[in-house]
């Protein structure tokens, strides 16, 4: 009895364990597919891209590359109703069941072989089959397929991932596919934002596309039974039963926008597997300077003028609110396609700037510092202003916005590390040649940029020095930066173009009271590009005319042409801006002012007439005391600089601006002679009178002169040198050979005796003197 009562319970403990065997073998099937590595039922579909601006608004929806319109998106970004309404109408025991319904099955096959209205009895899963596998399930074994392609997505995916793909690849009429893509084409927003009424609406559409399409009265009848159906389950959702009885305004795909195309079409390319991209353009604003750009080339066809382009920039975050490549993006006959945003162009004078900031930070310059507008050459350089005309000494705020050539390019000769060239370089200025390619002619415009890269170096200047990069899209963080520029010569430098006036003499009534406008034209030699870039409130603007064949045009001069579409747009911003503020410029604190002799720049001596006040950097501007205006005592009688003593009947004292011989020349061409100091009495030594040594012109520095036997005319090298005024004659030197003398400021010629190498010695009849070096060779 014992033994048999243990062999009773040994084959119970074998039962429950085969038992628990089975279980435990059951549950390993379920769940072992679901947890062996697997591609996501979405892996292989293609996706559409849509783009929108920082405001959700969308730009472009592209077609997939199977030409379908399909925005794939996760589950989580599609409204809840959707989903909901979706589960209701297509398949309401989609939760519970294995992947396919028998008793759906069951009535729809009885209900279309009595001829009675012909039933769907798949369920969700069943479809997503049919789609994902391409199953033609119009006969008994394509059915049977479909059916065992649903219980294997059931036993591999999750519930939420098969509604997922279904949502995903649901047919909306046409080559539109999935809830994303089709809210934005018929309702032009996205699948997260749908209101019931247009959720409701695309839940009934995939059942019968072709029937239920915009405007067909089935699609209303339909939307109005799943409305009944949902408001059993969710009675709350009857007030909203009169909206449904509005009609059901829908669009289609030719109302699709295009919008911004040369930025959409660059995002694009740089991400091709993205799904969406929310940008940080401001479509408002991106209209507005369309429009502006379009009417302002219609009005300038007369003169030549073909295609134009414009940027802005909000310097707080980089973000670009506003990007138009071309004037107009189907027009062949302007290469409206290519870019002006990413193209390489000449800068013409909108690179000045940085030189005058480069050398402020390297205590070459202040604000008032004089330049010299004279003829200068560099070497073998001997560029010209735009103009052809030279205007003589003013301020470096004057010649900046004036945009004379002369003294930009004196100030990059004059520049340590860095140089220009070096600063565009760490700017990230791309495909630069060598620095030796471009010389001096790097500033005015002999290198190219881009106008983004433009945009990002005069955004530099707003951000207190600091190169930051330009924000497209709204998941890009904000930049700390790299400071390039001290915060005191950003600040100089943009308040230097702060002074520059408008080229219209009309009120700007569409810009705040109070809200500066910054900025600097440029023009490309050959007439090939007119530029404006400025700065107002917290944007940076950059207008570009031109033509991408690079055709000259006469009319391309950024002064004249591009100036005033840049003012334009900066009015019609600030119009639709009414609370747009001034970019708030805060002073450095190691940045002061100082009073300075308003003709010469330097710090007044006690003969100064006239003072000015400008930004000074302690220890870094240059400081030197101002020689231009020096006290004489003259002879009553004579009229000349008095020998000693000085008797106080016989003298009396004068101040003399005391400018050197290439300025007088200038002034005499312009037809406002200076009044020269006396001589110095020929009865008495030369006291001294300060002032400044000769400074030798010509010859050129760093040039081999060579000297052609054939042409005895040609055998000779012109001797010049810029002397102080008080200098009355100039005496020239070859090595300790006299070779003559000259009248202050005129030239001498001079034959070598022949090829070598020569020091040559200029001295005033003061004692002041200069030197150069220079080679001399003889071809026959």
């Amino acid at each position: 009895m014992i033994t048999s009562s243990i062999f009773k319970r040994l084959a119970g403990c074998r039962i429950v364990l085969v038992a628990l065997g089975f279980a435990l073998f059951a549950a390993a099937l379920a769940v072992l597919p679901r947890i062996i590595p697997k591609s996501p039922l979405l892996a292989r579909i293609p996706s559409s891209i849509a783009v929108y601006d920082a405001q959700q608004r969308l730009l472009r929806l592209t077609l997939a590359s199977d030409e379908q319109y399909r925005l794939l998106l996760p589950l989580s970004k599609v409204s809840p109703e959707l989903t909901e309404s979706v589960v209701l109408y297509e398949d309401r025991w989609f939760r519970w069941h294995p992947g396919f319904n028998p008793w759906s099955l069951i009535r729809a096959s009885y209900s279309t072989a009595s001829g009675e209205r012909r039933m769907g009895g798949s369920t969700i899963t069943m479809q997503l089959a049919r789609r994902v596998y391409r199953i033609d399930t119009r006969t008994v074994p394509g059915k049977l397929q479909q059916i065992l392609r649903a219980l294997q997505l059931e036993l591999f995916h999750t519930k939420d991932e098969i509604l997922e793909a279904y949502v995903n690849l649901a047919p909306y009429g046409g080559n539109i596919e999935g809830v994303a893509a089709a809210s934005l084409i018929y309702f032009g927003k996205r699948a997260e934002k749908l209101t019931l009424e247009q959720a409701l609406t695309l839940a009934v559409i995939p059942q019968n596309p072709l029937q239920r399409g915009p405007a067909r009265p089935a699609l209303a009848q339909a939307r109005d039974r799943l409305f009944k159906q949902l408001c059993l389950r969710h009675p709350e959702a009857a007030k909203e039963a009169d909206l449904l009885q509005l009609p059901v305004q829908m669009r289609g795909t030719r109302n699709l926008p295009f919008l911004a195309p040369h930025f959409v079409e660059e995002r694009i390319a740089e991400r091709p597997v993205a799904r969406e991209l929310v940008s940080t353009l401001d479509l408002r604003l991106q209209r507005l300077m369309e429009r502006h750009l379009r009417a302002y080339v219609e009005r300038q066809k007369r003169i030549g003028i073909r295609n134009a382009a414009a940027m802005l920039v909000d310097t707080r975050d980089m973000g670009v609110k506003a990007a138009v490549g071309s004037a107009d993006f189907f027009d062949d006959g302007i290469s409206g396609q290519v870019s002006a945003l990413t193209a390489k162009r000449s800068p013409g004078s909108t690179l000045k700037p940085f030189i005058y900031a480069l050398a402020i930070d390297q205590g070459v310059i202040h604000p008032l510092t004089v330049l010299k507008d004279s003829a200068q050459s560099f070497g073998s350089y001997t560029p010209e202003n735009f103009d052809g005309r030279f205007t003589g000494p003013l301020t470096a705020t004057e010649a900046l916005n004036r945009s004379r050539n002369l003294p930009a390019i004196a100030l990059a000769a004059k520049l340590g590390q860095p140089g220009l060239y070096d600063f565009l370089r760490a700017a990230g200025v791309s495909r630069l040649e060598s620095e030796r390619h471009y010389g001096l002619a790097l500033v005015l415009g002999g290198g190219e940029v881009t106008m983004e890269e433009l945009a990002r170096l005069y955004a530099m200047l707003a951000n207190d020095g600091k190169l930051k990069p330009l924000r497209m899209l709204e998941t890009e963080p904000a930049a700390e930066g790299t400071q390039l520029l001290s915060e005191e010569s950003a600040f100089m430098v943009l308040d230097m173009l702060r002074q520059n006036p408008r080229p219209d003499t009309s009120v700007a009534s569409g810009i705040p009271a109070g809200l500066p406008v910054h900025w600097k034209t440029g023009t490309s030699n050959g007439f090939r590009d007119a530029w404006t870039v400025g700065i107002f409130g917290p944007y940076v603007l950059t207008v570009w005319l031109g033509n991408f064949d690079n055709t000259s045009n006469q009319a391309l001069v950024g002064i004249q042409t591009a100036a005033p579409l840049f003012f334009e747009l900066v009015n019609s911003i600030g119009s639709a801006q009414p609370n747009l503020h001034s970019m708030q410029l805060h002073t450095p604190a190691n940045l002061m002012r100082v009073d300075v002799c308003a003709a010469s720049g330097d710090l007044p001596n006690a003969d100064c007439p006239q003072l000015a006040e400008t930004w000074f950097i302690p220890g870094k501007s240059p400081i030197r005391v101002s020689t231009l205006h020096r006290k004489l005592v003259i002879d009553n009688a004579s009229g000349l600089i008095a020998c000693p003593p000085y008797l106080p009947k016989r003298t009396h004292t004068e101040v003399f601006e005391f400018w050197t011989s290439d300025m007088l020349n200038i002034f005499r061409q312009a037809g406002l002679p200076r009044r020269m100091p006396p001589a110095h009495s020929p009865h008495c030594a030369d006291t001294g009178s300060g002032g400044t040594a000769p400074q030798i012109t010509s010859p050129l520095r760093g040039v081999v002169y060579t000297l052609r036997l054939s042409k005895p005319e040609e055998q000779t090298v012109s001797l010049l040198a810029t002397v102080d005024a008080s200098a009355r004659e100039v005496y020239w030197f070859a090595g300790e050979h006299y070779i003559g003398k000259t009248p202050g400021g005129q030239a001498l010629n001079w034959s070598p005796a022949g090829p070598g190498h020569y020091v040559l010695r200029a001295v005033d009849d003061a004692g002041r003197s200069d030197s150069r070096e220079v080679s001399v060779s003889i071809a026959q």
